[in-house]
């Protein structure tokens, strides 16, 4: 009777012993997923700017059904190669082992239906066959393991971004000023006044992440996530306009005209900027390249308008064929401006862009109480102040800046709806399981 109680309770060893080694294998494989997905997804998030990607885009991969990684990779040539690649290093890349890979745009994950939409996901399986050992005596031979992991880029809740990483009042309310936002500020200056007002002035928005402290005359609603991690530039993928040398299609516009009827006006590249001294300037829709001179309006009887346009604020410190100094764009209170970004394209969403290498300064921009700014204003390395009475009423406002300063009222919506497949210029990227 002994000797024929062994035999299952030998069996029931071996199983034990046997499952919580592919535990051990699980946990190996869970760890192979994980590093494969978010590798590949801050590789897509390094090397493509913009969210207007279709399966054909350059440098993205689409699959439907689980696909196979090639094996022993060592050069990936893509994105889901440097996810495949991290797997096999943690040790899956060799017989019984297999790593596959499913990959999509504009959705929602099939594995995560509660993470909402993405602008790209990627889901990766790490597989195992694992030969039993002990439980083998009750017929047993193998067992397979298994362990997934999806990352996402989405599009960021925040809208207001100030990358100075220690200036004090790095985002700033001023006097009576009232800034009112429908999406979050992300201040990352370390300042123990990172974010503040003076006077008067009033903040509001649904989320407040600072990495430093918070200096303001009442208690924001919410409170304020202060501690938060430093953060990087999230429009740094973003390719360039427009790259020198460059050839002047205008050199030093200005427009003075008592005419009541709007001017017209071509893309193209301005050496010397675009000035509106007097009348109404309509952009055409397209990309304004200025090459020193920034765009400066005088006063209240200086107008701006134009839809589907992104100006690009640049310079030129050779002297051929033109040689132009870095201006900052100045924009007066009293005029009326009425721009919007362009909903489609690499810039989709972006109208204003400050070259990076620019040397630091102020943009600032203003309008009467009929004027709108409806894209994103990116300035890596200028302060922004928006100023006068401009209500920067539009679909949405989006302010990626050094630093910045409110002085007069503002209020900026999230609606991007017109933009493609309804994402904000502004990517995040998510772990989703």
């Amino acid at each position: 009777m002994l000797s024929l109680m062994l035999v299952p309770m030998f069996g029931m060893i071996g199983l034990v012993a046997d499952m919580g080694y592919m535990h051990f294998i699980k946990m190996s494989a869970q760890t192979a997923a994980e590093a494969a997905a978010q590798a590949a997804i801050i590789d897509m998030h390094a090397t493509l700017g913009g969210s207007a990607w279709t399966c054909t885009t350059t440098g993205v991969t689409c699959a439907t059904t689980p696909t196979n990684c090639t094996a022993n990779i060592t050069t990936p040539t893509s994105s889901v190669d440097v996810g495949c690649m991290y797997a096999q290093q943690h040790g899956f890349n060799s017989t019984n082992q297999w790593v596959t890979y499913t990959a999509g745009v504009n959705g929602t994950p099939p594995t995560a239906s509660g993470s909402g939409s993405a602008s790209y996901w990627i889901t990766y399986r790490v597989i195992q066959k694992v030969p039993q050992m002990f439980s083998a005596i009750l017929g047993n031979m193998s067992g397979m393991v298994a362990s997934r992991s999806t990352a996402s880029i989405q599009g960021a809740t925040d809208c207001i971004y100030a990358l100075d990483p220690s200036a004090p009042g790095a985002v700033q309310v001023d006097g009576t000023a009232a800034l009112t936002s429908s999406c979050g500020i992300y201040d990352n200056s370390s300042d123990g006044s990172a974010l503040g007002t003076n006077g008067g002035g009033t903040l509001s928005a649904p989320e407040y992440d600072v990495v430093g402290g918070v200096n303001t005359h009442y208690a924001l609603s919410p409170t304020p996530n202060t501690g938060v991690s430093h953060i990087t530039d999230p429009l740094s993928t973003l390719p360039v306009p427009a790259t020198g040398p460059y050839v002047c299609n205008q050199t030093n516009y200005s427009l003075q005209t008592n005419s009541t009827t709007p001017v017209n006006i071509n893309p193209g590249v301005y050496c010397g900027g675009i000035q509106v001294k007097k009348g109404t300037l309509n952009l055409t829709a397209g990309t304004y390249v200025l090459v020193g001179g920034g765009i400066y309006t005088q006063d209240s009887n200086a107008n701006l308008t134009g839809t589907d346009v992104l100006i690009y604020n640049t310079y030129n410190s050779t002297t051929s064929p033109y040689n132009g100094a870095f201006s900052n764009n100045n924009i007066s209170a009293g005029s009326t401006v009425q721009l919007k970004a362009s909903n489609s394209g690499t810039w989709a969403g972006i109208l204003f862009f400050d070259d990076r290498t620019a040397p630091a300064g102020t943009d600032t921009y203003g309008g009467n109480s009929s004027s709108y700014y409806q894209g994103t204003f990116y300035a890596k390395n200028e302060g922004l102040m928006l100023y006068g009475t401009s209500s920067v009423n539009a679909k949405y406002t989006i302010i990626v800046a050094d630093t910045i300063e409110l002085k007069g009222t503002a209020s900026l919506g999230n609606d991007y709806s017109q933009l493609p497949n309804g994402f904000s210029p502004l990517q995040k990227l998510v772990m989703v399981e």
